[in-house]
């Protein structure tokens, strides 16, 4: 049967963040001038900064992405709507043709039918006459 007993935590000590008293900003790199070696804390800072250049554009590309997609979406569904409206205002100007096209012929109808009439007047008249 396995043991149940807690095992010990180690707590290691904080760090300290008192300032260093013994380095003066003139005093001399440990590192060697030749430019080749960097300090600890220098390197750490700029992999830090590195670190977080390579994921701004990380995000920034993800963000372009996702912004793409929703601009495609946008379109799509735009295009979509056109050709809705697109169609409806055929069939709109398809029912005002047909409608036109019988008032049309209604106009037609009753000036044939004036037409007849007044040369029916002039015929009684001139036979009257």
């Amino acid at each position: 049967m396995a043991s149940n007993r807690c095992k010990p935590i180690l707590i290691k000590p904080m760090a300290s963040n008192q300032a260093n008293t013994g380095i003066s900003l003139n005093d001399k790199s440990p590192f060697s001038g030749s430019g080749k070696q960097v300090p600890a804390a220098l390197s750490m800072m700029v992999d830090s900064m590195t670190s977080m250049v390579e994921r701004a554009k990380i995000d920034l590309e993800n963000v372009d992405q996702r912004a793409r997609a929703d601009l495609e979406n946008i379109d799509q569904r735009a295009r979509k709507d056109v050709a809705l409206l697109d169609q409806r205002a055929r069939e709109d100007i398809q029912k005002v043709d047909k409608k036109a096209r019988r008032d049309i012929a209604i106009l037609d109808k009753r000036a044939r039918e004036d037409h007849d009439l007044l040369l029916k007047v002039r015929k009684a008249r001139e036979s009257t006459s």
